[in-house]
C-alpha cells in the first residue's frame, strides 16, 4: 500500500509540475497571455455567436500615399501618367457649309461698277468676283459720214436741202463724226432701216445706218449662297438699280 500511495503522490506531483510550467512548457493562465502568445494577434476576427475558432483575416491593401503613386507612375509609362492628367478635349462643333451659288450684278454704269467693286465686294471672305463689259446697242443713227472738213459738210447739206430734206445738222463735237451730217436718230434698227430708203428714194447719196452703243458693266460673283443673298440685298447693290440674275456656280 505504501507503494501505492508513493506512485501516486508522486503522480500528483508530476502534473502540478506540468500544469505550472516546472517542466519547461506552460499553458496560458487566461486569454489576454493567450493572445499574446499568438502571431499576429490584429488579423483575428471574432464571430459573436460562433463556437467555431477565431480565423486570420488578410489585412487590406493600405493606399500609398500620393508622392509613390506619382513615382511609380513614372516609373512606367510617362505617356499614360500624362494622359491620365490631362482634361479631355471638347469635342469641336461643326458649321453647316452653306452651299456654292453664283449671281450676276449687272446693267451698271462703269462708276456703278467701280463703287461696287470696292464698297460691297472687295475683301469680302469667301466671295471671287469677275467684272465684265459689253456694249449694247442704244440707238440707230442715219448719218453722212464726214469727208473734206467742215467746208465741205456745209456745201453737202446745201445740196440735201435743195432735195427737199430739212432734218439734218452737222455734227460739231470733236471726235471721229466730227463734220458728219446726221440725218436721223431712232430707237429700232427697224425704223432707221425704214428712213434709209426714204431718202434713198429721193437719191440721197452716201448716207448709212451706225449703231450709237454703251457700254454696259456687270459682275459676275461666286461664293457661299447666303453670302450673296446678303451681297444682292446690301444698301449698295439696291441704290445702284442693277439687275440680278443666277449664273453657273
Amino acid at each position: 500500500m505504501r507503494i501505492v500511495l508513493v506512485i501516486l503522490v508522486l503522480l500528483n506531483l508530476l502534473a502540478l509540475a506540468s500544469i505550472r510550467g516546472w517542466l519547461g512548457s506552460s499553458v496560458p493562465e487566461g486569454e489576454p497571455e493567450r493572445l499574446s502568445n499568438q502571431l499576429n494577434p490584429d488579423r483575428i476576427m471574432l464571430r459573436p455567436g460562433s463556437n467555431a475558432p477565431p480565423r486570420e483575416v488578410e489585412a487590406p491593401p493600405q493606399a500609398l500615399p500620393a508622392e509613390q503613386t506619382a513615382s511609380a507612375a513614372e516609373s512606367g509609362d510617362g505617356r499614360d501618367a500624362a494622359t491620365a492628367r490631362a482634361p479631355a478635349a471638347p469635342s469641336a462643333t461643326i458649321a453647316p457649309v452653306s452651299p456654292q451659288a453664283c449671281t450676276v450684278i449687272g446693267g451698271l454704269a462703269e462708276s456703278e461698277a467701280d463703287a461696287l467693286m470696292q464698297t460691297a465686294i472687295a475683301g469680302k471672305p469667301g466671295l471671287r468676283s469677275e467684272r465684265k463689259t459689253s456694249s449694247t446697242p442704244t440707238a440707230w443713227w442715219v448719218r453722212i459720214p464726214p469727208g473734206g472738213g467742215r467746208d465741205s459738210a456745209e456745201r453737202r447739206v446745201a445740196e440735201l436741202r435743195g432735195q427737199g430734206i430739212s432734218e439734218l445738222f452737222i455734227v460739231n463735237d470733236p471726235g471721229p463724226n466730227q463734220y458728219a451730217i446726221s440725218l436721223g436718230l431712232f430707237k429700232t434698227e427697224a425704223k432707221a432701216q425704214q428712213h434709209l430708203a426714204n431718202l434713198q428714194a429721193k437719191q440721197v447719196r452716201g448716207a448709212g445706218i451706225a449703231s450709237r452703243t454703251t457700254t454696259v458693266h456687270r459682275i459676275e460673283v461666286h461664293g457661299p449662297a447666303s453670302a450673296l443673298k446678303t451681297l444682292t440685298s446690301s444698301p449698295a447693290v439696291r441704290r445702284s438699280g442693277a439687275t440680278i440674275s443666277g449664273c453657273t456656280p
